[in-house]
């Protein structure tokens, strides 16, 4: 399995479908738009998976959520288990789209992990950090909670994935061993990209945290997940709502609420950019980002 692609710029893959990218699901609107936020989909899944959070966000939120090689439409493709390197890329295409206005980060499950190394290499690199890091349904890299549990889903064949991560696709049956490939693939690659994140190092995230998990989650504990709180100078209590760790997929709606909420919380003092759409002293229309949902 190729995760990285080859070294020699003459020789990388060039095409979109091929490289990790942020899909916007729904772009900005002119005056209307105040934050990007980019979104990273759990394990083996796609930008799709947050289709139904556009229903809930704010119409001052454009949502930009993370389209990965080897699934979707890019099924076939190398796929990618370096986390650091990732992280990497992604920091290079939010710097690309950086229109000024504020943007915040937001991950699930696995994508959690990629949330963090995004922004950590964001700030690494002197960019302006997010307003906001939302982590869902993850330990951070240096507690022990989804080390210990992940052999048990390696090992677990289908049933061992689909107890963490849901069922597989109705088309991922035994009557087509091609199709069943072709979604553990991803699955196991971030997988792989998960245990392969290092601990912390450095001085403490110094940007705005939320925590959120279902409160019968099977792998990630409400102690894992306040976890993240080690490395962060501005700590979070983990919010729970119903469900397993596929929770996100039975709340969106209430999950979307309290998204909002702390995107709003997360703006408080923020200058919007000149002839952004503020108030006439410059302030973001916080209000308008809780009341617009």
């Amino acid at each position: 399995m190729n995760v990285n692609g080859p070294t020699d710029s003459s020789a990388r893959l060039t095409t979109a479908i091929d490289q990790p990218d942020f899909v916007a699901l729904r772009p900005a609107t002119g005056g209307e738009h105040l934050l990007r936020l980019y979104c990273m989909p759990p394990a083996g899944m796609n930008a799709p998976y947050f289709q139904a959070f556009t229903r809930y966000l704010p119409t001052t939120v454009s949502l930009h959520a993370l389209q990965l090689p080897g699934r979707g439409r890019a099924t076939g493709t190398p796929v990618h288990t370096n986390p650091q390197r990732l992280g990497q890329l992604l920091a290079e295409r939010i710097r690309q789209g950086d229109d000024g206005h504020p943007y915040a980060v937001f991950g699930h499950s696995v994508g959690s992990l990629i949330a963090y190394e995004t922004v950590k290499c964001l700030t690494r690199q002197g960019h302006r950090p997010p307003t906001l890091l939302a982590l869902s349904a993850m330990a951070a890299p240096h507690h022990p909670d989804f080390t210990a549990k992940a052999p048990d889903v390696l090992l677990g064949g289908r049933k061992g994935i689909e107890k963490l991560f849901g069922r597989l696709p109705n088309h991922a049956g035994q009557d087509d061993p091609r199709a069943l490939v072709n979604a553990w693939i991803p699955m196991l690659a971030d997988l792989l990209l998960a245990l392969q994140s290092s601990p912390h190092q450095g001085p403490p995230l110094d940007t705005q945290l939320a925590l959120y998990g279902g409160e019968d989650d099977p792998v990630i504990s409400p102690e894992a997940l306040a976890g993240w709180n080690d490395i962060s100078s501005q700590p979070a209590t983990p919010r729970l709502f119903p469900g397993n760790h596929t929770y996100p997929l039975d709340n969106v709606e209430a999950l979307s609420s309290r998204l909002t909420a702390d995107l709003a919380t997360s703006l408080r003092g923020w200058v919007c950019p000149v002839n952004g759409p503020g108030s006439h002293s410059g302030e973001c229309p916080v209000g308008n980002l809780r009341n617009r949902a």
